[in-house]
């Protein structure tokens, strides 16, 4: 836990992992014990609270829906599912989910109406104590809790194998609002302790088969049945199963449900319904998303990560369908119907949210790996040619990582498919990775060198969760950083194996580590382990602090270990915890050994990285050049706005100081290739730092600090080190490499924003990109000079900063010109980012050249002439210097177009509309799945509100919307946050802030976006600093400069 200390005699024997399925710890390793008498008192408080919510609801009444509870049938042969009042409770929670079309009418009169909001029952003591410590009190027919509920499911049982058949109907004549899948289930538990319930997660189901709990020994016998009856605990989603008889630790029990039904929703989550139209006819397929909670959407299961088992699978589909899932087939049965079962291999030990399901009517293209593992791509038949470039990638990205984790790939395949609707990138599933289409498809000549580049990064991102997560989980969601940080980074070390010349390294920087930076900064972030319980919480954080700043600290760890230190390591923890889950402590256990092996300077890896991993935001190195030979250092927290207020939600264990790996070097002797020997470890607030190499103070002599960046940190320096550093970029910026200039402008951008540098410098930092021509300062410049953009859009200055960035501009465009002919992967990219920079800022020759072109391919649609990599550049300012007419041949295109990534580009370019009639009507299209799919809705409306007409249109849209919204992506773990976010991220005003205010206190219920929206909070606040403290500067700064 956060507040915990550790001793360094840990290193050597006494770690203890949280990997064994046991109940939460307090801090000192005990269980949670309250006294009788304060028991007995919370208990009356609590019912006597309950007695009073229920006479409320019972005078208050509310709106209530009839529920046909005749589906599925309620039918219960032989002691079956609970009969009717099990199919009421199924109605209950569908109608809280908002599904109402299954409550029409209710099949039996005696039957209740099913209301809107159903309250819990369940089966508790009077008085229990939880895993998260807090007090359940219940009575007959009610529950009352404290706030924060237990979610964690009773370990009492672990299963061993699940036996799990599903049947998607979603065939002709049935409409697709009707559209369901049944399913049949048996799970093989081991007893751990004794109970007589087994609780399982089920979300959206009903049941309406026998249930059966047998003794291995007894399973032919029916008399020897345990089952006795089953209810649900809707809040915690649960459904739990009482036996007659408690069932003995240390025996095995078998649970059979003979079988159950479920809706088949386009909803993106679970078993989903997904479609495309071919030949104007709809195909729809079936096609799965677990992670992180929805599992339990498709069957009962124990769905928690480290709860993990072995699964047999048959999927049931017509014959002229296929089916996939994690392993392989190995037999096919045909039944009545044009109906085939198909049998697949049984998993390894796996858990619940790595399993994949999908029946469609794809094609695939395939290869073999080193080791003979069978790698296929599936894809739409029209689309498999775009398969081509990600399958040879998959295949050598995973030869590469087996060989760098010196442990093999352990499935017989590896199967990769583009399904048409997804809510994420794609999914590591176990052996049947799914992306959306824009992360694995690429063809030459359509798709950018953006595309290709995001293909192979995502390929990799999911190749590496083969271990980290698959092969080795997590004990639960709060450790996500070990799947997603770790994946975040050595998805650079596979593409960078593969394609050396695209320096990811150098892009990671600014692409993960200086974007992060932003998120970091902020009092509403959170550290990179953090406590999470409700799946609302856990969607939250599947944020850029998990990825990013995992990703970014685990880069700082491998430099300051040694890259043979952290390679051995890593292959000892995977070796290790293989099949099992992992805590973070295990990890920093094989490095910190390893290195004490190795023989290393720094060898009680936990005691740094705790460091990183259980504080959020990250440090400020202020060095201080006073005296030749001499720096000293001092440590402090960086925070975007020091003045927000911590809501102290999270507390530091160490009061916010951290362990810092510091590296520097010099004018006199600028040696950028640092190596882990260099680390001077910064264990205090303030260190001194005695080298020869430290020059004397003065004109043209300057120190750095964080060569190549690999430390997760920020640098600041006295006035004048900044000035000498900024004179050597004016006169020879190549003494510093790409990195470090990116860093020295995202630095000083960033500093300025806090307060802890005067603007005037960060505006210095840019002058010399004039004569920039490295794509990497340019991104971390653009990156800058966006929100400088944002904030003054609206403001009377931005005429004169509009000019500065013309000037700034023109030179490297003139250079670069709008011809991408044989331009190198990095020449693509620094020739799209000066183009759309040319453009944005009305540089005449890049407008009259984007409008020509557009206005080409509008004469000619087959043959479209633009250039892949200028074609949002092109697009997007040709639709706003036009009229309907160019907006409405870019949506027919975006129709019709076969490429997704060509889809993707035309969605954003279809927003820069100047036209408000033509955005509102393109906001209205984003809600309507007819008209764009519910994958991309969230982004539609981003897009829309940072065209700085449309913004305005977008806010007022959120919120009329919000119900909508929230029901349809709160829940989510990327879209809500992600579309917070984008729609308020250059708030900047009182107004502003009040009206964002005002609607947060306005609604119960924020879904997953309860943390975005603190954090759009804070950055509205900071940004209303920002304003206050540097539009005077700028504009001195500006005028003083002609502009």
């Amino acid at each position: 836990m956060p507040g915990e200390s550790y001793r360094l005699g840990d290193l050597n024997g006494s770690y203890k992992s949280d990997t064994s399925l046991t109940e939460k710890k307090g801090q000192n390793g005990d269980k949670m014990y309250i006294s009788t008498a304060k028991a007995f008192i919370l208990a009356f408080l609590a019912i006597a609270v309950a007695v009073g919510v229920g006479i409320i609801v019972h005078f208050a009444g509310g709106r209530t829906l009839e529920c046909n509870c005749g589906f599925p049938s309620t039918a219960s042969p032989s002691g079956g599912s609970g009969g009717s009042t099990a199919a009421l409770e199924q109605c209950k929670d569908w109608a809280s989910e908002g599904i109402a079309y299954i409550c029409n009418e209710c099949s039996q009169p005696s039957q209740a109406p099913c209301p809107t909001s159903a309250p819990v029952t369940t089966s508790r003591p009077v008085v229990t104590t939880t895993r998260d410590n807090v007090i359940t009190t219940s009575t007959q027919g009610m529950t009352t809790t404290a706030p924060k509920i237990d979610v964690r499911i009773p370990l009492d049982l672990n299963p061993l194998l699940y036996t799990v058949e599903l049947q998607p109907d979603m065939y002709a004549p049935l409409q697709p609002a009707n559209f369901t899948f049944a399913g049949k289930i048996k799970i093989l538990f081991n007893c751990r302790q004794s109970t007589n319930q087994i609780t399982l997660h089920s979300k959206k189901l009903t049941y309406d088969g026998n249930f059966t709990v047998f003794h291995p020994n007894d399973i032919n016998d029916d008399s020897k049945n345990m089952y006795s009856s089953h209810s649900f605990d809707m809040e915690r989603q649960f459904l739990i199963v009482h036996t007659k008889d408690t069932l003995a630790a240390g025996e095995n029990y078998t649970l059979e449900i003979s079988s159950f039904h479920g809706p088949l929703l386009p909803d993106l989550a679970g078993l989903y319904l997904s479609s495309y139209t071919r030949n104007g006819a709809t195909v729809h397929i079936a096609t799965t998303q677990m992670q992180p909670t929805d599992a339990r959407k498709t069957f009962p299961c124990m769905d928690e990560p480290a709860v993990k088992a072995e699964f047999d699978v048959t999927l049931v589909r017509k014959s002229h369908m296929i089916s996939i899932s994690n392993m392989p087939i190995i037999s096919n049965q045909t039944r009545d119907g044009d109906w085939v079962a198909d049998h697949f291999e049984t998993t390894p030990k796996m858990s619940t949210y790595l399993l994949a399901f999908i029946i469609c009517d794809f094609d695939y293209i395939e290869q073999t790996t080193e080791n003979n593992i069978q790698y296929r791509a599936f894809s739409r038949p029209e689309a498999l040619s775009q398969a081509n470039y990600s399958l040879e990638v998959g295949v050598d990205i995973l030869n590469y990582f087996e060989k760098y984790f010196n442990i093999s790939y352990p499935l017989p395949k590896q199967d990769m498919i583009a399904v048409p609707d997804f809510s994420a990138g794609a999914m590591e599933n176990w052996g049947l990775i799914v992306y959306r289409e824009t992360a694995m498809l690429y063809e030459k000549g359509v798709s950018s060198e953006g595309n290709k580049q995001r293909v192979a990064v995502v390929v990799s991102h999911e190749l590496a969760h083969q271990w980290f997560g698959n092969l080795v989980t997590p004990s639960w969601w709060d450790d996500l950083w070990l799947n997603e940080g770790f994946a975040s980074y050595v998805e650079y070390m596979g593409v960078d194996n593969h394609h050396p010349e695209w320096r990811m390294f150098e892009q990671f920087v600014v692409e993960d580590l200086q974007d992060v930076f932003d998120f970091d900064g902020l009092i509403s972030s959170h550290p990179v382990y953090v406590p999470v319980s409700h799946p609302d919480e856990i969607n939250e954080i599947f944020d850029r602090i998990s990825y990013a700043k995992g990703a970014s600290i685990i880069r700082m760890m491998r430099f300051f270990l040694g890259d043979d230190t952290f390679q051995r390591g890593l292959s000892n923890y995977l070796s290790s915890r293989a099949f099992g889950a992992a805590f973070h402590d295990d990890l920093w256990f094989a490095l910190g050994n390893q290195s004490i092996a190795d023989g290393n300077a720094i060898q009680n890896v936990k005691e740094v990285m705790d460091t990183w991993t259980l504080q959020m935001n990250y440090p400020t190195v202020h060095v201080k050049h006073m005296q030749k030979g001499q720096v000293t250092l001092t440590q402090s927290r960086y925070l975007q706005d020091p003045d927000a207020k911590d809501p102290g939600k999270y507390t530091s264990p160490f009061g916010y100081k951290w362990k810092i790996p510091f590296t520097f070097t010099t004018s006199n002797m600028p040696e950028f290739n640092v190596k882990s020997n260099d680390v001077i470890m910064m264990n205090e607030l303030t260190h001194s730092v005695s080298n020869p190499s430290i020059p004397q103070p003065g004109t043209g002599n300057w120190v750095l600090g964080n060569p190549m960046q690999y430390g997760y940190y920020r640098v600041n320096y006295d006035e004048g080190n900044w000035i000498n550093l900024i004179r050597q970029l004016e006169s020879n910026h190549s003494v510093i490499p790409p990195i470090n200039r990116a860093q020295i402008i995202n630095d000083a951008w960033s500093l300025a924003k806090s307060g802890d540098l005067d603007m005037s410098i960060a505006l210095q930092s840019i002058n010399y990109l004039g004569n920039e021509e490295d794509y990497i300062p340019w991104s971390a410049a653009t990156g800058q000079l966006a929100f400088v953009s944002s904030m003054l859009a609206r403001h009377p200055l931005f005429g004169a900063f509009s000019h500065f960035m013309r000037n700034k501009t023109q030179k490297i465009f003139d250079d670069l010109t709008m011809n991408n002919t044989d331009a190198s992967h990095l020449e693509s990219y620094m020739r799209s980012t000066i183009s759309g920079l040319a453009c944005e800022y009305d540089i005449d020759q890049c407008k009259t050249e984007s409008t020509r072109l557009f206005a080409e391919w509008m004469g000619n649609p087959e043959k479209n002439p633009i250039d892949p990599g200028l074609k949002s550049t092109v697009y997007c300012t040709a639709i706003a210097e036009g009229g309907i007419e160019e907006w409405e041949f870019a949506l027919n295109q975006y129709r019709t177009a076969n490429v997704a990534a060509e889809k993707s580009r035309l969605l954003s370019a279809l927003s820069c509309s100047k036209e408000t009639w033509i955005l509102s009507r393109y906001l209205n299209m984003a809600i309507d799945e007819n008209e764009i799919r519910r994958q991309d809705s969230v982004s539609v409306i981003v897009y829309i509100s940072r065209n700085t007409i449309g913004r305005s249109l977008a806010w007022d849209f959120f919120r009329e919307q919000w119900d909508f919204l929230l029901t349809d992506y709160g829940a989510g773990s990327f879209g809500f946050s992600n579309l917070i976010g984008g729609i308020t991220s250059s708030f900047n005003t009182m107004p502003h802030y009040n009206e964002l205010k005002d609607f947060m206190e306005s609604k119960t219920d924020l879904g997953s976006g309860a943390r975005a929206f603190d954090q759009a909070l804070e950055k509205t606040q900071s940004n209303i600093r920002w304003m206050n403290a540097n539009v005077p500067v700028i504009a001195t700064w500006l005028k003083d400069m002609g502009f």
